[in-house]
């Protein structure tokens, strides 16, 4: 009987994705079968809930100290900036809980998360440039570095081939496009465009070892999307 290697549960007939995280099935077709309940789901269905009451008594003690406790003198309110990072935190938790384990496409919309969050964090501190100029790069090139792992160490290279070639180039295009609007003059760079040199660096690279390494992967990959 087919079983989830994920959601540990059996499926029976010949469906090919496990009804609950869309994975793909494991072992052979079996008698048609399905779990009236799912212990798991329901458990991690309650743990999403206690960490949502959690982080919202949080905001609401937040902000009665922020809006009615404080003195009234001009501050910024952080409670205005929990709140954003609750549903942040809350949405992660949510991705993670739903147990869909797709690597790349994780990994790439935990980094927008994270960067847009560390850019909105420091407008809201009054901007000091650190989250585009040092945080943000750094993140991007851990993740193309962590990208370019998963595609040795996943067996199912070939079905996400192209998944992790687009995740590759579209954010190796983010510092290109920042760098265009950073040179001056003079043809040159500023000091504070170094470490998206170096992310465009480690993008090259990552793409042309994706496209040495597991280029007959990847053609077969582009021949079966595009039906050549």
């Amino acid at each position: 009987m087919n079983t989830c290697p994920h959601c540990h549960i059996k499926v029976g007939g010949d469906t090919a994705y496990c009804p609950l995280c869309q994975n793909r099935l494991s072992g052979p077709a079996g008698e048609p079968y399905f779990p009236a309940t799912a212990p798991r789901i329901h458990r991690a269905s309650l743990l999403y809930k206690i960490v949502a009451f959690v982080l919202s008594a949080l905001i609401v003690v937040a902000g009665a100290f922020d809006f009615l406790l404080m003195e009234d003198t001009p501050h910024r309110h952080f409670s205005i900036l929990m709140a954003v990072w609750a549903v942040a935190v809350l949405r992660v938790v949510r991705a993670v809980l739903r147990r869909r384990f797709n690597g790349p496409r994780q990994i790439f919309n935990l980094l927008l998360l994270v960067s847009a969050l560390l850019v909105f964090t420091d407008w809201f501190n009054g901007y000091t440039g650190y989250s585009l100029d040092l945080v943000v790069p750094i993140l991007c090139c851990t993740a193309l570095v962590c990208n370019f792992i998963f595609a040795f160490l996943r067996s199912r290279f070939t079905a996400n081939a192209l998944v992790y070639l687009l995740m590759n180039i579209g954010i190796g295009v983010l510092p290109y496009i920042l760098l265009f609007f950073r040179i001056d003059y003079s043809g040159r760079l500023d000091a504070h465009s170094l470490p998206w040199v170096i992310c465009l660096i480690i993008s090259v690279i990552t793409f042309l070892g994706l496209v040495i390494f597991r280029g007959r992967a990847l053609k077969n990959e582009i021949v079966k999307r595009l039906h050549m």
